[in-house]
């Protein structure tokens, strides 16, 4: 049966494919072809009869989805089956059983911004102290509270500190606000279904009857509303297959838990574990080298890659002067095999923990002449006259969406005041009316006049005539919109030659909007909102473009390069500063500095500089501890061995301070004693803290940037610190 599926696959990959019945646990090591067995497993299901629409397929990104799509509908075309990633499952479900769930199914999808200026106005609602507390950071808190399916009240409940605290009341506002105006963030489309299937049994029970298997890659990477999702829906039908590779689980920061793809067997005793170890991708030494710094990982399902690809050259590990030097000097090394007909530009990528590391890299290709890509797929939609735009389109879908009318209001002007807006709102909450609701009442609210009223008259009758127009194709609708707002006639008169390039960028829009619609004519402007919404970074890449590609590590996840460079591999930056405090967020980073070097199928690099510029100041670099844990066979060269400057004394002085091997982190040149480099700090000695008073040291252990230290304090009871992070005065020491 389907011997066409199965005739290029090893024993495991055929065993994944042809599994039965039952929870099955797919470990695939990197680079072990993981996308052809699950393409090939629906095929599979497909042809041994299993209706396409009770099957449900998982991912992580719309260009993965795409990708599993083109391939199985090449398989078994016409299949009729769900692929899509958890977001856009979410997102679709809400649609389709809004009524039940109460919810007006024509919501708008907020972004990173949109949400944040929520959050604003619920903190200055409070009128709590909002210096302390950024909306960045409150976000963040309420983010996680849903990706831990902890409703407001849930969360209130639990909030013992002041921060916390302060986060419980923002969110109840939050929430009023983002209902009202008819939205939901990005973390709703997760939290919501999950909570509707963990209390409504009945809707429950009849998505696990429509779904009986379900398939999720990347599962390593899934938080716990998602694992909620999975679970919910496989309860009657266990047909739940996953695949992942808690080696290359990367995204705690926003949720994710290794634990679910650890402990699949707990929650499924009878599920079948394969394991793919056979490396499709990267030569032997870089799988030798990536394994190297793997193995130092305690919590992971040891495994062995193997590949029957050539030995390769040796891993390079490149030392630069500055960070300026490493921009330019891999900029050349890629120039120059170039030249000599070694790769094409597209082959080569550039990877970094953190944007703003790009910006040196851009200026050395812009100097040496080489075309290049950084891989932000959002880009273009942050951008002001976009956004402006989709205002206009997202209130046509959602009237009641108050961030978008306070967006487009005003673009192109409309003589409305600071004032006359808050006087619109306060309106609008006194009635419980949506913005445009009350603008269109505007004569009721005597204390706006002249201009401003008549403005928002005119913008309400603008928004009931292009409203009448929804049925049109997306790229039509925008037409309109530009055409009717004035928008484009305010850019087409302008004498600022960028409002030129602004014009051009909104003609985009109409082309992406057009080919969109183009691949499906059923599909709306919400449809095409939506789409946007749910775009990741690597959506927006052009894998055709013969330009470097640069972007961060997690970025560069499930992809792969013939030529790779790790740049800034450096205690501080990878791993990331943030990370040293403890071990299992050092492990988190060894993860993600295992798939860059994963990623690489020829040739890999990995680089690091003694001097960098970095957030304003010059600060003294020192090689990560993730370098030494190569295996002995890589390369190391100074990459500037003629510009040695006074290396000797920074040295002197790293070694002094304990900023060495791998517990060293990027520190600028100490202007002052302190006492956790000098080691004053002492078991037994007594210090004096700015918030907690007299304590004495109890315990001390670790090194460098890792050491900690217990204190006990009179009223304030035991406290942890990192030494290197806290500063205490000692006022006494044990002898």
């Amino acid at each position: 049966m389907s011997d066409d599926l199965l005739r290029d696959l090893t024993e495991d990959q055929r065993a994944a494919v042809t599994y039965g019945d039952g929870p099955l646990l797919i470990l695939a090591g990197a680079g072990s072809g993981k996308t052809r067995v699950i393409t090939r497993r629906v095929a599979h299901l497909l042809r041994s009869g299993v209706r396409g629409g009770s099957i449900l397929a998982i991912t992580f990104t719309n260009k993965a989805a795409g990708e599993m799509r083109k391939r199985i509908d090449e398989l078994v075309p016409g299949n009729r089956l769900w692929i899509c990633t958890f977001h856009s499952l979410g997102a679709r479900l809400l649609r389709m059983y809004a009524d039940r769930l109460e919810i007006d199914r024509n919501f708008t999808i907020y972004d990173v911004d949109d949400r944040n200026k929520l959050v604003k106005e619920a903190l200055d609602a409070t009128g709590m102290d909002n210096a302390k507390f950024t909306p960045d950071r409150l976000s963040g808190a309420i983010s996680k509270a849903k990706n831990q399916l902890l409703t407001p009240k849930q969360y209130e409940q639990q909030a013992h500190d002041y921060f916390s605290q302060t986060v419980a009341k923002v969110y109840y506002g939050y929430e009023k606000r983002l209902r009202a105006a008819n939205g939901m963030d990005f973390d709703d489309l997760l939290y919501l279904p999950a909570l509707a299937l963990r209390h409504n049994e009945e809707l429950r029970a009849e998505l696990d009857a429509r779904f009986h298997y379900v398939l999720i890659d990347e599962y390593q990477d899934t938080n716990l509303a998602q694992y909620e999702i999975a679970r919910r829906l496989s309860l009657n039908h266990p047909n739940l297959c996953v695949v992942g590779d808690p080696d290359q689980s990367i995204y705690k920061w926003r949720g994710s838990d290794i634990k679910n793809i650890l402990d699949f067997e707990r929650d499924f005793p009878n599920a079948k574990v394969i394991t793919l170890q056979q490396n499709y991708r990267s030569t032997k030494a870089i799988l030798r080298a990536a394994s190297a710094v793997i193995d130092h990982n305690k919590h992971r399902k040891k495994k062995t890659l193997v590949t029957d690809n050539p030995a390769g050259d040796a891993v390079r590990v490149l030392s630069f002067n500055t960070g300026l030097d490493e921009a330019e000097g891999v900029v050349m090394r890629i120039k120059d095999a170039v030249k000599a007909g070694n790769h094409r530009f597209r082959d080569a990528a550039i990877f970094v923990r953190i944007n703003a590391l790009t910006r040196t890299l851009e200026s050395a290709f812009v100097k040496h002449g080489v075309p290049f890509q950084i891989v932000r797929g959002l880009a273009f939609y942050e951008r002001k006259e976009t956004r402006d735009v989709l205002a206009y389109l997202r209130l046509l879908v959602n009237p009641n969406d108050t961030v978008s009318f306070l967006r487009a209001v005003n673009e192109p002007a409309r003589g409305i005041g600071k004032t006359s807006l808050e006087r619109l709102i306060a309106h609008a909450e006194r009635h419980e009316t949506s913005l445009l609701q009350a603008a269109a009442n505007v004569a009721r609210i005597p204390e706006i006049k002249g201009k401003a009223a008549t403005g928002l008259v005119n913008f309400y009758r603008l928004l009931a005539e292009l409203r009448a127009q929804l049925e049109l194709p997306p790229q039509e609708l925008i037409r309109l919109v530009l055409d009717k707002s004035g928008y484009r006639k305010m850019l087409a008169d302008s004498k600022d030659d960028e409002d030129a390039d602004r014009l051009a960028n909104i003609e985009e829009l109409i082309t992406a909007a057009k080919q969109f619609h183009d691949e499906d004519e059923s599909r709306t402007l919400a449809d095409f909102l939506e789409q946007i919404s749910l775009a990741s970074d690597v959506d927006g890449w052009d894998e055709a473009a013969d330009a470097v590609n640069v972007m961060t590590l997690h970025a560069a996840k499930g992809l792969e390069f013939p030529v790779v460079y790790l740049l800034a591999v450096e205690q501080g930056l990878l791993p990331h500063e943030r990370s040293l405090a403890k071990d299992e967020d050092i492990e988190e980073e060894r993860r993600l500095c295992f798939v860059g070097m994963t990623r690489a199928m020829r040739e890999l690099t990995l680089c690091h500089a003694r001097l960098r510029d970095f957030r304003g100041q010059a600060l003294y670099q020192v090689p990560s501890m993730f370098l030494d844990e190569l295996p002995e066979e890589a390369r190391r060269e100074d990459a500037d061995p003629g510009r040695n400057f006074a290396r000797s004394a920074i040295d002197e002085w790293r070694t002094k301070a304990g900023y060495t091997g791998a517990n060293a982190v990027p520190a600028p040149l100490p202007t002052k004693r302190d006492p956790a480099v000098h080691g004053e700090y002492k078991e037994g000695a007594m210090v004096q803290h700015d918030e907690y008073g007299i304590g004495q040291i109890t315990n001390i252990s670790g090194h460098g940037a890792l050491r900690r230290m217990k204190v006990r304090f009179a009223t304030a009871g035991e406290k942890t610190f990192v030494a290197d992070k806290v500063t205490m005065k000692v006022v006494s020491r044990k002898t």
